[in-house]
């Protein structure tokens, strides 16, 4: 705030007091005709704030503004933003606004009754959503990146690859055991995995990895991979692109969003194109 006032930007600042608090907050400062909404926090911050965001009309929509301070970062990754304060207030000061896609997706909520939630970033279903719970629980005195490294290794080491039906653009490309089904709008998931390397979330389409019945070595294995993005290449990796993705397991799979795990599946995809306007 300092930092804002002392570039000559006027603001007015909100403490969230909850889960989805943030989410009431950018939809009422859109509601009062503010035209930028600035988080400040992690990914699943960001999240809430760009729901709020898409309760409104599109031609009433905040443009979106970043300044990373959680876990992960990824969704400012796959932009490409710096981090900081200073990076902030500049990028507040330019107002170079782009457009991006957002998904929107409906899955079941803990209490098995069906929710709708949108992500900017990347959702998966299956480990995905089992390490973001422990991620999420843990205190992370190493940071989000080693965080989110130790919580897959010892995820994986008990976990059971699940059955499961995915659907793309109403073509099934994969029925049987698998790792994860990963929906990506961005590029980064997991503090900094670059688990979709080609995806773009201003390109009009989505990018879908699924990760088939890899096993502990193949996963030891990879880890340098998916950090650089060349785990694309081994054979149980598959990689497909469309607008719309259905998942379906033989067992209700937790799944994450943004960072979070708000449900399970069945999960149905659909993408939102240029829905979003961000500082970039």
């Amino acid at each position: 705030a300092a930092a804002l006032r002392a570039a000559g930007l006027p603001l007015d600042v909100h403490i969230t007091e909850g889960p989805n608090h943030a989410t009431s907050l950018a939809r009422d400062a859109g509601e009062a005709g503010y035209g930028i909404v600035l988080y400040v926090g992690g990914d699943g911050t960001a999240n809430e704030v760009a729901n709020g965001l898409l309760e409104l009309p599109r031609e009433h929509r905040p443009a979106l503004a970043s300044l990373p301070r959680g876990s992960g970062g990824d969704f400012p990754r796959a932009l490409g933003l710096r981090p900081g304060i200073g990076e902030a207030v500049a990028r507040i000061r330019a107002n170079r606004r782009v457009t991006i896609d957002v998904a929107r997706s409906t899955f079941s909520a803990p209490g098995h009754s069906p929710l709708d939630r949108a992500f900017i970033n990347v959702a998966d279903a299956g480990i995905g959503g089992v390490v973001v719970e422990r991620v999420n629980r843990s205190r992370k005195p190493l940071g989000g990146t080693v965080a989110f490294l130790w919580a897959l290794l010892t995820s994986f080491w008990s976990y059971v690859n699940i059955p499961m039906k995915i659907v793309v653009d109403s073509v099934t490309v994969h029925e049987g055991p698998a790792a994860t089904a990963i929906v990506a709008n961005g590029s980064y998931f997991g503090g900094g995995v670059k688990i979709a390397p080609a995806a773009r979330p201003d390109d009009g389409s989505l990018d879908i990895v699924v990760v088939g019945d890899i096993n502990k070595a193949d996963l030891l294995s990879q880890i340098p991979h998916i950090y650089r993005g060349t785990h694309v290449h081994h054979p149980k990796v598959s990689i497909y692109h469309g607008r719309e993705v259905w998942v379906e397991a033989a067992v209700p799979s937790p799944l994450d969003l943004d960072g979070e795990q708000p449900g399970y599946t069945p999960f149905r995809v659909s993408l939102d194109p240029a829905a979003l306007e961000v500082l970039a």
